[in-house]
């Protein structure tokens, strides 16, 4: 007896309150809401072949060649080529003849999106540098995937590097290509179009143009109105004086109540 019920309680506990589901039988679980690719779920849950998210990328130009100081900007193109939408960490691994003006961060990719990403890169001294675009879609150090950056720097220094430092270090307009980039990217996902950061500015732009078309409309009706209004008083008023004339055959302010009487109608008046 005691033994059947060692037995029975072995089996309550090892036996798991609720299984993951595996569609395609490969060992690994169907992904959910809390437990994602990052987290290790299952990339392709119907397809027991893969498992791993794959990606399609693209980097232009292919190879560079930069002067000392001089920078370089790659314009990548990555897409989710899987059923499931992930999030993924996106870094540049840089060389020592470069410096990497990349900030990483976090990005969401929808199935069959195409994220399109501006990497800026700047020669620090003479050489052959391969860096590094990866991808990280589960949280391991594994790297889900990179993207070769060939850049050859030469042992020139830049001229604008020095025509820069006599003319003092230009403004930092990093900010508006990072506020392009998150309004393309939150228009992509709430339409069912795929906007590009110049899209996005263009649309900036026309709006902005727009804006202030209407509110100077605006602002030269109310003027005309206003000067409308005035008119139309000063012509009443005007109106108003010609129809006392015309009433009274002299106006009030012509008779001048304080001349005497003449004499000779005084004399007149004694009689």
């Amino acid at each position: 007896m005691q033994r059947a019920v060692f037995a029975i309680l072995a089996i309550l506990l090892f036996t798991p309150l609720a299984s993951a589901t595996d569609t395609d039988g490969d060992g690994y679980d169907d992904p959910t809401e809390d437990f994602t690719i990052w987290d290790g779920a299952d990339a392709y849950p119907n397809n027991p072949d893969i498992h791993d998210p794959v990606f399609s990328t693209g980097c232009d130009p292919a190879v560079a060649t930069i002067d000392l100081g001089e920078p370089v900007t790659f314009t990548c193109t990555i897409g989710n080529e899987g059923p499931v939408s992930l999030n993924a960490l996106i870094n540049i691994k840089d060389d020592t003849h470069l410096r990497d003006e990349f900030d990483p961060a976090y990005y969401d990719l929808n199935t069959d999106e195409v994220l399109e990403l501006q990497v800026t890169l700047s020669g620090l001294s003479e050489g052959i540098a391969m860096a590094e675009l990866r991808i990280f879609a589960r949280a391991n150090s594994s790297v889900s995937h990179t993207i070769d950056l060939p850049i050859e720097v030469t042992g020139d220094e830049w001229p604008g590097l020095n025509s820069q430092s006599d003319a003092g270090s230009p403004p930092d307009i990093s900010f508006i290509s990072r506020i392009l980039d998150d309004f393309s990217e939150w228009l992509t996902k709430n339409t069912p179009w795929n906007i590009s950061s110049m899209q996005a500015g263009l649309m900036i732009l026309i709006s902005s143009f727009a804006i202030i078309g209407t509110a100077r409309l605006y602002r030269a009706r109310s003027v005309w109105s206003r000067n409308m209004g005035i008119k139309t008083t000063e012509d009443q008023r005007t109106e108003m004086r010609f129809d006392e004339i015309r009433r009274g055959g002299q106006h009030e302010h012509h008779i001048e109540h304080s001349i005497p009487e003449s004499p000779e109608v005084v004399i007149r008046r004694k009689k």
